[in-house]
């Protein structure tokens, strides 16, 4: 998968303009954004979730890739998921940050709440094949166990909003993650 992927799903120079000036700039200003003393671990990872929105429930499957310190998370992950004869795909940043952080400093389990943004593309291939594109925005909570100091399970759930896409108004998404600390 990676860039390539990437570069197929959203197809043309404008659109890839856009999407690094707009997701690796908050990438590095949120990493930046945490305090300095603060110890930076980077990850990637898988994710699985169910997508409900309209009269449809779609599993999805993805990608993960993100920087995290103590008490705030920022990714961007790519998600692909099919019903029948529609195909999803979805580049989303989440920016995450740690609550009741002191209440669950001594316990493996660590709530989040945060913000997530993003494009997405629907596929039809019906009769008549047609694609829908636009943007993605909205809030997510979840919370995240620590296996060890390597890997963590993230069990979370998503609210988007979209803009630009005809036939879908918002999005609920369950989402399954599983990240390696590098």
């Amino acid at each position: 998968m990676g860039i390539i992927t990437i570069i197929i799903l959203f197809q043309g120079e404008q659109i890839m303009k856009k999407l690094n000036r707009l997701f690796f700039p908050i990438l590095l200003l949120t990493s930046i954004a945490i305090q300095a003393d603060d110890k930076i671990y980077s990850f990637i990872g898988i994710q699985a979730s169910t997508a409900e929105f309209e009269d449809t429930t779609a599993p999805t499957i993805g990608l993960k890739y993100g920087k995290q310190s103590e008490n705030m998370r920022t990714s961007i992950s790519y998600s692909y998921g099919g019903k029948s004869d529609k195909d999803y795909q979805s580049l989303i940043m989440q920016i995450d940050t740690g609550v009741l952080t002191n209440s669950f400093r001594d316990i493996a389990l660590k709530p989040y709440v945060g913000v997530s943004f993003g494009v997405m593309q629907q596929k039809d291939n019906s009769v008549i094949p047609s694609r829908d594109r636009g943007y993605v925005y909205g809030a997510n909570a979840g919370v995240s166990y620590l296996l060890n100091d390597a890997v963590d399970l993230d069990l979370s759930y998503r609210y988007l909003k979209t803009s630009k896409l005809e036939n879908i108004d918002n999005i609920n998404d369950f989402i399954f993650s599983m990240h390696y600390f590098y």
